[in-house]
Formats: structure tokens, sequence, C-alpha cells
């Protein structure tokens, strides 16, 4: 499995041109994924001045590369989206198993209309979003999660 590991500034440049992207869609709400769409969701709000900003937490991934069954929705949307446009924001589109489900939750709580922004798209995904700003087949390690990923690879006996 090939890794990359993008840093602190190389996030950030990403963000601001992921809010550039999305800057057109003017949405009333910003949803991160939780747990990898929470820094994107932060740095998005601030680059496009949208303080409605909420989560919806999906567990899907045990480990590395090793997923559930099927996502499942653990935090739901706590906020009332009736009849508004969300930007729903995730750090990548791998599976797009867990975007799909993120959408379809946002969607039944009544919003108008969402669009799905992530840093990086896989092509295997089955869904692409509408804004991204790079494609890659790698497994991402973010700077967010760097002990996290060690400690996983560790367990599997990876390096």
């Amino acid at each position: 499995m090939e890794f990359v590991k993008p840093g602190w500034t190389k996030i950030a440049r990403m963000c601001r041109a992921l809010a550039e992207k999305a800057r057109p869609y003017k949405a009333d709400w910003l949803v991160g994924i939780s747990r990898g769409g929470l820094v994107p969701v932060r740095l998005l709000s601030d680059r496009l001045d949208i303080s409605n900003v909420s989560i919806v937490r999906i567990e899907f991934y045990k480990t590395i590369g090793e997923t559930r069954d099927f996502p499942r929705v653990t935090q739901p949307l706590q906020v009332d989206v009736k009849g508004k446009r969300v930007l729903l924001v995730d750090d990548v589109a791998d599976t797009g198993r867990s975007l799909a489900v993120a959408k379809e939750h946002v969607k039944r709580a009544g919003a108008k209309e969402v669009k799905i922004a992530a840093l990086h798209y896989k092509p295997k995904s089955m869904v692409r979003p509408d804004f991204y700003i790079s494609t890659t087949e790698a497994w991402i390690i973010y700077p967010w999660e760097v002990e996290e990923t060690k400690r996983e690879l560790k367990k599997s006996g990876s390096k």
C-alpha cells in the first residue's frame, strides 16, 4: 500500500483552494464528517466566512484499509437544516460509502440541497465530490491522524 503524508502547509493551501472552488455554491451550513472532516470544515468555515458549522459522525473504518459491513451514523446532525443549502465536508472520498450515508442523512434532515467537498478524491469512490482538490489512489496520512496511524500500523505489523 502506498502512503502519502501531506503536511500542515499543504493542507492549508488545499483548504484555501477548496474554499474557492466551493464559494459559488453559497452554502448556508457547513457540515463536517467526524472525524476526518473536522479540520477541513473549520478551515473552510474561516475562508468562506460561514459560522454555521455542525458535524455528523459516520463510523466505517475499523483500521487502515479495513471497513465494517456498512457505514453507520453514530452522531446524527444536531441542527435544523430544513430548506438550507448544505456543504458536506470530509478529508477524502475513499470508498464513498460514508459520504453517501452522510449525504442521505442530511437530505432526510430536510436540506434543500447538499453538495460535497473533500480534499482528496479516489477514483474508486462510489461518490465523486462536487468540489475536490487532488486525485490519488494512495492511503493518505493527514497531520491530524499521524499518531493514530502509527498505532494502527504497529498493531497490524506493518511499517
